[in-house]
């Protein structure tokens, strides 16, 4: 062949092959969602860009699917991938609802906050989506039909809505944060029975669960109680720095049940401000064992909340749950635990205030007032509330640091009273001293006391006989600990007499 047959082969050849190739999009689609984003979509990707980074935060709007649908789904556009730029805090309803062909989302940054109602719905190709770590809610039926989705880690704080994950029937794996909050049918698939629709379980792989779910009420969440199972044999107790206490591995179990009995509790070992509160978090746990095991409190009645910050108390324990959730309260009792910081408000005559994880020891007055928080849990009207707090409200941490002034030198707080409702308190020192930890036992020095007494008397203790023993064995420990304090547990009530004394659990 000679040199200018080549040359005309060679060109016929790259004139074939460009012909070949598939076609460009030279004319991207493009747009403006709401008033702060804008999106562009190149034929395979939809990029979704704040515009407007000085107002912080912006959302992808609220759509839906009959009269108001998004841009990209007006268009129909083959979107294949979804690009989620930097400072979006939000995705609206139906944002990506019947996007088929979705198969992964990207976020440019982790401060993603809120995952609307319908967000992905019917985005039956999507298989790779990693739930960002600061999303704190998920819609409804969010990911509903996301029939490839493979596995989902549900973030530590978030509140996932009912059946967020339903008919998502290739699941094989999920990992749910120990603080996180599952609604109904959250796993579920739908089945027909006999011409009915009824629901079916999870039975992949669990990696974690929060403590409130257990094999008797996984299914109330879409969960098989044989996979919830082997998750819990699998996980293992939080220990803190390998230490092992005998009340932590030898908790007696009552034969009575007390359906009529819930437990709030809150251990806040890691703060975002100030200095964290060893073993807390231990004595939370250890605490929620003893409701479930020892006083007979079903596992569905109990709330673990670990590091909660102050929406998380008041919004989504008081509020939504305590208050909503639970009817005909006069006839039901409540118990709450705290563990964690209390600081005086200096600036305000020392006035007491339980530390949420999210607030500054120098901005006490942010936190939740201490007779604030006895008005708002006795104005819930539940025949009798029972209130443990180990913490102290001088200022200075089981650490012996200061948390609101340069020294650790501990001020007379101010004695919160409970006035409202049918309150009995048990609380770990008096104001002007430190809650101390017990290193040796691996917990707060009031919890371990409070947790030994419930172990020896099998739950069977007057409240009356609980305080002596704790406030006995605290004040004779106390000042043989690494601070040389002194602690005094004390019990105060809104009952007008000593009658009090002769409750029980």
């Amino acid at each position: 062949m000679n040199i200018i047959k080549r040359f005309i082969l060679l060109l016929m050849v790259g004139i074939c092959g460009v012909a070949m190739m598939p076609a460009q999009n030279t004319n991207p689609k493009s747009g403006k969602c709401g008033s702060d984003i804008e999106w562009t979509f190149d034929g395979r990707t939809l990029y979704l860009t704040n515009s407007n980074i000085q107002k912080g935060l912006v959302a992808i709007p609220d759509y839906d699917l009959s009269k108001d649908l998004a841009p990209w789904t007006k268009q129909k556009l083959a979107i294949r991938k979804v690009v989620i730029g930097h400072g979006i805090g939000r995705i609206g309803s139906c944002a990506f609802a019947n996007c088929e062909e979705l198969t992964s989302v990207d976020f440019q940054d982790v401060f993603l906050m809120e995952i609307g109602w319908g967000a992905f719905l019917n985005c039956k190709s999507l298989f790779n989506f990693s739930i960002p770590v600061n999303v704190k809610r998920i819609g409804t039926i969010s990911f509903a039909n996301c029939s490839s989705l493979r596995s989902v880690k549900i973030p530590n704080l978030a509140r996932v809505e009912d059946q967020a994950f339903l008919n998502c029937t290739n699941l094989s794996l999920i990992e749910v944060g120990s603080n996180a909050l599952l609604g109904k049918a959250t796993f579920a698939t739908e089945v027909q029975v006999d011409g009915k629709t009824t629901y079916k379980n999870y039975t992949g792989e669990i990696r974690n669960l929060p403590m409130n779910i257990n094999v008797d009420n996984c299914s109330e969440y879409g969960l098989d109680k044989e996979s919830v199972a082997i998750c819990l044999k699998n996980a293992l107790p939080f220990q803190e720095s390998g230490r092992i206490s005998k009340v932590d591995t030898d908790i007696p179990e009552s034969k009575v049940m007390r359906n009529d009995t819930y437990a709030l509790i809150i251990g806040n070992e890691h703060y975002r401000f100030v200095s964290d509160v060893p073993f807390a978090q231990n004595d939370a746990m250890i605490f929620a064992e003893y409701c479930k095991k020892t006083l007979g409190v079903p596992a569905s009645n109990v709330h673990l909340c670990n590091d909660a910050t102050k929406h998380m108390i008041l919004e989504q324990e008081l509020d939504d749950w305590l208050t909503h959730e639970i009817t005909d309260r006069n006839y039901k009792k409540l118990i709450i635990y705290y563990a964690g910081h209390g600081v005086p408000d200096i600036m305000d005559h020392n006035k007491a205030y339980l530390l949420p994880t999210d607030v500054y020891g120098t901005k006490p007055h942010q936190g939740i007032a201490l007779d604030e928080f006895y008005a708002m849990v006795g104005n819930l009207g539940f025949e009798r509330t029972t209130i443990f707090i180990d913490a102290c409200f001088s200022g200075v941490s089981r650490d012996n640091e200061g948390l609101n002034v340069e020294r650790a030198v501990e001020v007379e707080a101010q004695t919160a009273l409970p006035t409202t409702g049918n309150l009995v308190v048990f609380s770990a020192a008096l104001g002007n001293e430190t809650a101390q930890s017990y290193q040796d036992e691996g917990h707060g020095l009031f919890t371990y006391y409070l947790l030994k007494e419930l172990q020896e008397s099998e739950g069977m203790i007057t409240y009356g006989k609980l305080g002596q023993g704790i406030q006995r064995n605290v004040s004779n420990v106390a000042p043989t600990l690494e601070l040389r304090k002194k602690q005094t547990p004390r019990a105060i009530t809104t009952y007008p007499n000593n009658d009090w004394k002769n409750f029980s659990f």
